[in-house]
């Protein structure tokens, strides 16, 4: 609970103020001159100082720079009569949070009182979440560049070792296969945490060229198909006529456009159906993934952009990632969304829980290129 100081000459005054907010849970201390007040106030931290606003020996505004220059963090409420409010207001200017006027009841100073704390906690708060989202970001920018080398070169001699297939056996051609795709996944993986990561600080990078979206679209399909053949789902594309090229990051839209055929795929038993879609709308070129999967409970639809945020229970999760409730880690959306913003887009999520989901992706027709495009 908050430690409050009530500073005031008059004894009555201060003694019902402090049995007023001690009655509310709050740890108050008293001081009946300026001297005593500067003797507690540097022994203890208080999370708010209740002055009066004269003091034998001092004013409002002495009293608030004293503090101040003690305890800079601290907030401090002035008590004063009619006849003082312009110095009242004064105080307020040399840096008191506030003032309350004599007399005043107890529901009128409590109510104050919760007020200032509740906002000194969230600032607390508020502080202790950008510094810990300070150390997230430098966290994962350290893990992705100490991994990221390592793994490179490992899937750098297993390609070697790959082209080297004729020497190995069978077995073993096999066992380097799935060392190699789970490096490649391991790379990727950590490529998608460091765009979302600088997607914060507004740094992920596009390059920006002609790519013609319906082709995109049939690629990302038919490499869907080539992937996962041990699943029984029809997934087809849905497209009127061709579309226009636009300017657009074609590596960065079919890796967040396979993301979610992938997160359809984990979301749709088999037997469903998986639609992959595009359409001109004004001047933007929408993209889609529908499903008629599981879909996403309602509660749990304005979280899913937010980074490692996993709807399914990590303990149904099986660990193949195009297996019906394959394994997540909680990227593909915000990485969908990062991409998306970075070209100046918008994404649109609509689930209905039993009957499945669509994301919709947004794109600007009239992106420039990048200049270096060639």
């Amino acid at each position: 609970m908050s430690s409050l100081l009530v500073i005031d000459d008059d004894q009555v005054v201060r003694e019902v103020t402090a049995e007023i907010l001690s009655d509310k849970g709050y740890l108050v201390d008293q001081a009946g001159g300026l001297d005593d007040a500067w003797n507690q106030v540097a022994q203890k931290e208080y999370a708010l100082v209740i002055t009066d606003m004269q003091m034998p020996g001092g004013d409002g505004i002495q009293v608030i720079n004293t503090l101040k220059q003690v305890r800079p963090q601290v907030d401090v409420v002035v008590m004063t009569g009619y006849a003082t409010l312009d110095a009242a207001i004064e105080t307020m200017r040399a840096g008191a949070v506030d003032f309350i006027i004599k007399p005043f009841s107890a529901e009128e100073l409590c109510s104050m009182v919760e007020k200032i704390i509740e906002k000194k906690e969230l600032s607390r708060e508020n502080q202790l979440l950008k510094v810990l989202n300070q150390m997230k970001d430098k966290f994962l920018n350290l893990v992705s560049h100490e991994m990221r080398t390592p793994l490179t070169l490992i899937y750098g001699y297993l390609t070697i070792l790959n082209r080297q297939g004729a020497s190995l056996s069978e077995d073993q051609n096999q066992l380097l296969e799935v060392i190699t795709k789970s490096t490649k996944q391991l790379i990727n993986l950590i490529n998608n945490v460091q765009i979302i990561n600088n997607a914060g600080t507004a740094e992920i990078k596009l390059h920006l060229n002609p790519i013609q979206p319906l082709k995109l679209l049939s690629d990302v399909l038919a490499e869907m198909k080539a992937l996962t053949t041990d699943r029984m789902v029809n997934m087809r594309l849905e497209a009127g006529e061709e579309i226009e090229p636009i300017n657009a990051d074609s590596l960065r839209l079919r890796q967040i456009l396979m993301e979610l055929m992938q997160n359809s795929l984990r979301n749709t038993r088999d037997g469903g159906e998986i639609v992959i879609g595009v359409r001109r709308h004004n001047n933007h070129v929408v993209m889609w993934v529908r499903d008629n999967g599981i879909g996403i409970p309602v509660e749990e639809q304005g979280k899913v952009f937010e980074t490692f945020y996993e709807v399914a229970d990590i303990q149904h999760h099986s660990s193949n990632a195009g297996g019906f409730k394959g394994g997540g880690i909680g990227i593909g959306l915000p990485l969908v969304k990062a991409v998306v913003e970075a070209h100046m887009g918008s994404v649109r999520l609509e689930s209905q829980p039993g009957r499945g989901t669509c994301v919709e992706i947004s794109i600007p027709a009239n992106l420039q290129p990048t200049e270096d495009a060639s």
